[in-house]
């Protein structure tokens, strides 16, 4: 999955940063808010696929850290309730 993912990006980010270079070349109307936005994309997607691998990788270790902290919510909400 996680190459699958980082590929979609790369292919994507060459596309958008492509256009942009393509765009400062020609002198086309608003060429640096093209690349400046495909830059930007790029960014983003690396940073979502990087992070959408790093919590499936963490997944087992999240699970049980966020069971535990609504476990102890819940025993501080009964003792606090009166309960």
């Amino acid at each position: 999955m996680k190459k699958f993912l980082f590929t979609y990006a790369a292919v994507l980010s060459t596309i958008w940063i492509g256009y942009g270079v393509y765009a400062l070349i020609t002198n086309q109307p608003s060429a640096g808010v093209i690349l400046g936005f495909g830059i930007a994309f790029s960014l983003c997607l690396f940073v979502a696929s990087w992070f959408s691998s790093w919590i499936m990788r963490h997944y087992k270790r999240i699970d049980s850290m966020a069971k535990t902290m609504f476990t102890k919510n819940k025993k501080l909400r009964g003792v606090k309730d009166g309960k």
